[in-house]
């Protein structure tokens, strides 16, 4: 079995980078929960963890 962590970093009352109406703390949570999502339904024995699943520190 592979395990994979991922850190989306930020969150909370951390926003990160912010501009243009984004923050990098939204960017990276959406993106690393699409990247979860894929190495779980497409591969098999892929156990994914994540450092954070909502807008926390």
């Amino acid at each position: 079995m592979v395990k994979i962590f991922i850190d989306p970093g930020h969150g909370g009352t951390d926003p990160g980078a912010v501009g243009n109406g984004l923050q990098e703390k939204n960017l990276t949570l959406q993106i690393s929960t699409k990247i979860r999502d894929i190495l779980v339904n497409e591969y098999n024995n892929v156990y994914v963890n994540m450092s954070r699943t909502g807008d926390q520190t």
